[in-house]
């Protein structure tokens, strides 16, 4: 019986041991990449379609309550502004039915308003409804500064008050208005430019 022959790498197994390596340093690099993008807040998007310009902004509890300060490019571009609240609430019926007077009140910012359930529907395992808070508002300095002035720390608050939080699991949220001024701005004469 010859010795056993120590034993020794094949090409085959080099070769999955490189593209091993290779996987795993990629994986490694995009968490990498990807962690201060889970880190930092998003920033403001715009967006364009035939009709709107759209400056939105991602909710800081739940990602997906964006706010959307809306451009109408055929009115002007005076703006809607409106936000999405998502919620997984055990609701008696859907919020359609409940919403069916679309009245909604609001602390926004600090202060106590009356909002629009503009629309309401199933999404996923729960439902969606889009809040308007105001409506056909032309761009001016003091509309910015109102809104600075409501801010908290960069924020705006909003809670859903009264009677109507028991339908929402979380019937709050936040945004970040760090640049809300400039890209205000910057939305707006992006809809003059794309006027129709």
């Amino acid at each position: 019986m010859s010795p056993a022959r120590p034993s020794s790498p094949t090409r085959n197994t080099v070769g999955l041991m490189y593209y091993s390596k290779m996987i795993i340093k990629y994986i490694l690099i995009f968490f990498i990449w990807l962690t201060p993008t889970f880190l930092l807040a998003d920033p403001w998007q715009i967006d364009q379609d035939e009709n709107f310009i759209t400056l939105k902004k991602n909710g800081e509890i739940q990602h997906g309550n964006n706010i959307h300060f809306n451009f109408d490019k055929d009115n002007g571009c005076k703006f809607n502004v409106f936000f999405f609240i998502y919620t997984m609430q055990d609701n008696p019926s859907p919020l359609k039915e409940i919403f069916e007077d679309p009245q909604i009140y609001l602390n926004f910012g600090g202060q106590d308003i009356l909002a629009s359930v503009g629309f309401t529907s199933p999404f996923g395992l729960g439902e969606i409804a889009g809040i308007y808070v105001a409506t056909n508002i032309p761009l001016s300095k003091d509309f910015i500064q109102m809104n600075e002035d409501m801010l908290q720390d960069n924020l705006m608050t909003m809670t859903i008050q009264k009677d109507y939080a028991k339908y929402f699991d979380i019937p709050e949220e936040n945004w970040s208005f760090e640049n809300f001024g400039d890209k205000m701005h910057e939305a707006h004469n992006t809809c003059i430019a794309n006027q129709v």
